[in-house]
C-alpha cells in the first residue's frame, strides 16, 4: 500500500512527545516520532527561560554537565520597588540541550525519529495492512505512515490537532512572549543578578497588565523574556512594552554591554483546552494547554500529560478499549493536574485584578506553592 505502519505516531518532539514515546516504546509498542525541525546533533532552539525545580532534575536524572546554572531564589520584583524572595532548588538549562536529551532517551528506548519533517496530513481511516487494523494515515514530508494512534505533541498551535477539527484556544488562553538571549559573561551575571538566582518584574499599572517579565541567567547568557495575554495586546505595543522593561535599572544594567543572540516571539497557553482527546488521538502539553497559568511552566505538565497519554494508549490496547480512550485520558489529565489548572486560571484572574492583591500574592508565593495556596485558601 505504498505506506510504512506504526503502533504509534507521535507529532513533536519536545518533553511531551518524548516522554509519551519513551514509555510507549518500553512497553512494547512500535512508535515514530516526527518532528518539524533539525535536531541532530546539537537540538533545536525552543524560546524559553528555561528554568526547571529541582525535582524534574531528578526525576529524569539530567546530568549535572547538562545543567547551566543551579539555583536557590527566585526574586520577585514588583514595579513600586518592593522584592519578595521565594527560595527552593532549582536549574536553568539550554531547553534546545535539555529536549534533545530527553529524545534521546527517548531513541534509546527504541523510538525512531524522522527530523526536519513537518506533518503534512492527517486522516481517521480505517485499513488492514500485514494482518494488522490500523485507524489514521499521516502525510509528512519525508512519507506516508498508517498508524493505531496518534499522540499531538506539536505545541500550541498543534497543526494534528488543528487538521483534526479540535476547538481552538480561547484568546485570554494566551500569552504572546518576547524572548531575547543576550550574551554578557559569567562574571557580570553573578555580580548584577547574583549567582544563583532568577528575577521576575511584575506591575499591572506601569508594566503587564496580565503577565510579568523575567531574567533567567546562564552560565554566560541571559534569557530576557516578557509576556502579555494575547486578548489585551493593542496595535504596536508590543515592543515599546518590551523596551520599558529593558530600560529598568536592573535590567539595563545588567545586559548592558551585552551581545544579542536571538530575538523570538513565541505563544503559550495559560487555559486548557476544552477537549484533550478524541477517539485515538491524544494531545500533551502546549498542545492541550498543559501549563501552570500564574508561573507559566510547562515542561512537568508535558512530562506528565505524555506519560498518561503512554499509560492511556497501552491500557486500551491491552484491554481492547480504544473506544472509552478518550474519556480515560481525559480523566487522568484532570485527576494528575487539569482541575488544579483550572482553578489555577481563577487565581490568576484575581491575581492580576489589581496591583494590590498582585502583591498580596507575591507575598504568599514567598513561602507557599500556589497550590497551597489555593488547598488552603489563603488568597
Amino acid at each position: 500500500m505504498g505506506q510504512e505502519t506504526w503502533d504509534v505516531i507521535v507529532i513533536g518532539a519536545g518533553p511531551g512527545g518524548s516522554a509519551a514515546g519513551m514509555d510507549l516504546a518500553r512497553a512494547g509498542f512500535k512508535v515514530k516520532i516526527l518532528e518539524k525541525a533539525q535536531i541532530i546533533p546539537e537540538g533545536r532552539y525552543k524560546a524559553c527561560g528555561g528554568a526547571l525545580a529541582w525535582e524534574i532534575v531528578d526525576q529524569t536524572t539530567l546530568p549535572q554537565e547538562l545543567i547551566e546554572r543551579e539555583i536557590q531564589c527566585l526574586d520577585l520584583h514588583h514595579m513600586d520597588g518592593e522584592v519578595f524572595h521565594k527560595v527552593g532548588r532549582g536549574a536553568v538549562v539550554w531547553r534546545s540541550v535539555f529536549d534533545k536529551y530527553l529524545l534521546d532517551l527517548a531513541l534509546r528506548a527504541g523510538c525512531k525519529l524522522s527530523e526536519n519533517d513537518p506533518l503534512l496530513h492527517l486522516e481517521q481511516k480505517s485499513l488492514v495492512q500485514d494482518g494488522q487494523q490500523f485507524n489514521y494515515l499521516v502525510r509528512s514530508r519525508a512519507g506516508n505512515y498508517a498508524c493505531k494512534y496518534v499522540v499531538a505533541a506539536d505545541g500550541v498551535n498543534s497543526p494534528t490537532l488543528k487538521l483534526l477539527g479540535f476547538p481552538p484556544f480561547a484568546a485570554d488562553a494566551l500569552v504572546l512572549t518576547i524572548t531575547q538571549e543576550i550574551r554578557v559573561g559569567a562574571s557580570k551575571i553573578s555580580s548584577e543578578l547574583g549567582s544563583d538566582k532568577v528575577h521576575l518584574f511584575f506591575g499591572i499599572k506601569d508594566l503587564i497588565e496580565r503577565g510579568y517579565a523575567w531574567l533567567f541567567p546562564k552560565k554566560d547568557t541571559i534569557t530576557v523574556g516578557w509576556g502579555n495575554t494575547l486578548s489585551l495586546i493593542r496595535g504596536n505595543s508590543v515592543r515599546e512594552a518590551f523596551q520599558k522593561f529593558l530600560d529598568l535599572p536592573l535590567t539595563k544594567i545588567a545586559l548592558q554591554g551585552g551581545e544579542l543572540l536571538r530575538d523570538k516571539p513565541h505563544i503559550i497557553p495559560v487555559g486548557l483546552r476544552a477537549e484533550f482527546a478524541r477517539d485515538r488521538v491524544l494531545g500533551v502539553g502546549d498542545a492541550i494547554g498543559a501549563v501552570d497559568p500564574i508561573s507559566g511552566k510547562g515542561i512537568p505538565y508535558a512530562i506528565l500529560s505524555g506519560q498518561a497519554a503512554a499509560r492511556c494508549i497501552k491500557y486500551a490496547a491491552d484491554q481492547g478499549k480504544d473506544e472509552q480512550l478518550p474519556q480515560h485520558y481525559t480523566k487522568a489529565i484532570n485527576t494528575k493536574f487539569g482541575t488544579v489548572l483550572r482553578l489555577k486560571v481563577a487565581l490568576r484572574n484575581k491575581m492580576f485584578s489589581s496591583d494590590e492583591n498582585l502583591k498580596k500574592y507575591l507575598k504568599l508565593w514567598e513561602t507557599h506553592h500556589s497550590s497551597e495556596i489555593l488547598a488552603q485558601k489563603l488568597f
